[in-house]
């Protein structure tokens, strides 16, 4: 995903965004940045395909949304507005105390009491998820932890336990399902010898229970170099592109959601491909801050600067000064993006997408 509360910002205006995309809607992106064509165009093999976005849909696209406990409001709200289109809600999300023990935010315990039982009248699927930061004693955090989930499936012993603390907990408050999105794993091929084990007797025990299981993915994984486990669904998260590790540009282009759905090939079942709205302002003074969709929109707004569209991401862009007179970029996605990345991974025959996130 992208930063929890102690990591993770939002994505506004997810909504919008959504609608427009199921309701087929199509995109002109033809304004490529000035000195960008190079980076971001994609492969001259690709330069002659039809650039009408619209992609005729076998099936019709369904979508996971995740709402956080730290910016509920209008959730419930936006939830209903995507009603037609929405087949998983997942509850983000459990974390660690400091002795590796797992625990659900009062937050998401109050707002499942209140919403998962409607959700569920409406066939929806509603996961617990889990993810790997910690809160540690002297009340500092550690995020994305890959110590935490060593420790966690160092041996059968210490993951069945683990598995086990899961199941209880998504059975205890009624969940449909559990999703797993322990992050910072990458390319990491003993990581993941160690990892899938943990996996597979996970999606055993769900089975057993009744209960569905959703596995997320970096990017940066080597789907060839990990022995998967036929069963979970497996989320592949689809940004990062460009963000606090990088200089300016989109958070996904056409060329990078490609080579993805290449990759994931080698995965087992249909993958569901996770886009994040949002985007990132980079300062020339070597700031670099993530904006919601909204926050953008308002800063372009008040200076009165003039977005454009990148061709190859379909993602906005402009630049500004500060009151300081540091000049900063900005590239953000916003309801034509996601048009744009969904036609572009539902082209290849995929309807499955999760977006981060409601709020």
């Amino acid at each position: 995903m992208g930063k929890h509360r102690i990591r993770h910002a939002a994505a506004a205006g997810l909504a919008c965004a959504l609608i427009c995309g199921l309701a087929g809607c199509s995109v002109e992106v033809n304004a490529v940045q000035p000195g960008k064509e190079e980076k971001n165009a994609p492969p001259a093999e690709a330069a002659d395909r039809n650039t009408d976005q619209t992609v005729a849909a076998e099936e019709p696209a369904t979508y996971s949304v995740w709402n956080v406990y730290w910016d509920l409001d209008g959730v419930a709200e936006q939830t209903q507005e995507l009603a037609d289109s929405i087949r998983n809600v997942c509850y983000f999300a459990s974390y660690f105390d400091a002795e590796d023990e797992v625990f659900i935010p009062q937050e998401t315990i109050d707002f499942y009491a209140e919403t998962g039982a409607d959700y569920r009248a409406k066939g929806w699927n509603c996961y617990l998820s889990v993810v790997n930061d910690q809160i540690l004693s002297d009340g500092s955090s550690a995020l994305k932890s890959k110590e935490l989930v060593a420790r966690l499936t160092k041996s059968p012993e210490r993951y069945e336990a683990h598995a086990e603390q899961l199941i209880a907990l998504a059975l205890q408050y009624g969940y449909d399902g559990l999703e797993v999105d322990y992050e910072n794993l990458r390319a990491d091929t003993g990581m993941w010898r160690q990892f899938m084990p943990f996996i597979e007797y996970l999606y055993d025990r769900c089975v057993e229970e009744g209960l569905l299981l959703r596995v997320v993915i970096e990017p940066s994984v080597e789907p060839k170099r990990v022995d998967w486990v036929a069963g979970p669904t497996y989320v592949l998260m689809c940004y990062n592109l460009y963000g606090d590790h990088s200089g300016p540009g989109p958070k996904a282009d056409r060329t990078f959601l490609e080579e993805l759905m290449e990759k994931m090939e080698a995965v087992p079942g249909k993958v569901d491909y996770a886009l994040a709205n949002g985007g990132f302002d980079w300062g020339e003074d070597g700031s670099v801050k993530q904006l919601t969709t909204g926050e953008a929109e308002a800063l372009l707004a008040s200076g009165g600067q003039t977005a454009e569209r990148d061709d190859s991401s379909a993602v906005k862009y402009f630049t500004y000064q500060d009151g300081n007179g540091v000049g900063h970029e900005v590239w953000y996605a916003d309801e034509d993006t996601f048009t744009a990345w969904t036609n572009w991974l539902g082209s290849q025959g995929n309807r499955q997408f999760s977006i981060w996130r409601l709020g």
